[in-house]
């Protein structure tokens, strides 16, 4: 086998690969299905902890299709739902204002959200689950 040869089918060996790694990284909405922690924002590589405002903020994600969160000690109801295709979550509240939270990472202890607001569009919303 000549170089060129070998270079090809790496290629096409590490395509393959990148494929079935993306379909495994499917959304499970069971794994949503609890009360989520702020843990920390990430801009960039650099990571900021919550204010003392956001100390106590959390999104609980229920069965029922319903959410409460808490942001800055302000208390909030709403609906949600998931989209798999586009990994991410659209959250309406009870005023009918929909925010839409693309899902970066999700794991049974981690919950990794970007919102689609303009003014924080850059930063990564880590949030933990603890037993």
């Amino acid at each position: 086998m000549n170089n060129k040869t070998s270079i090809k089918a790496l290629m096409v060996i590490l395509f393959i690969f990148s494929i079935y790694n993306v379909k495994a990284q499917t959304i499970d909405k069971n794994n949503l299905l609890k009360k989520w922690d702020l843990h920390t924002y990430k801009i960039g590589v650099k990571k900021y902890p919550p204010s003392k405002k956001e100390k106590n903020d959390y999104i609980l994600f229920k069965k029922d299709m319903t959410f409460i969160s808490m942001s800055e000690g302000k208390k909030e109801n709403g609906a949600w739902m998931l989209n798999t295709n586009g990994s991410y979550i659209m959250m309406t509240d009870d005023k009918k204002e929909k925010v839409k939270a693309h899902i970066l990472v999700l794991t049974s202890t981690n919950l990794v959200l970007r919102f689609d607001i303009k003014e924080i569009r850059e930063i990564e919303v880590h949030y933990g689950f603890n037993l």
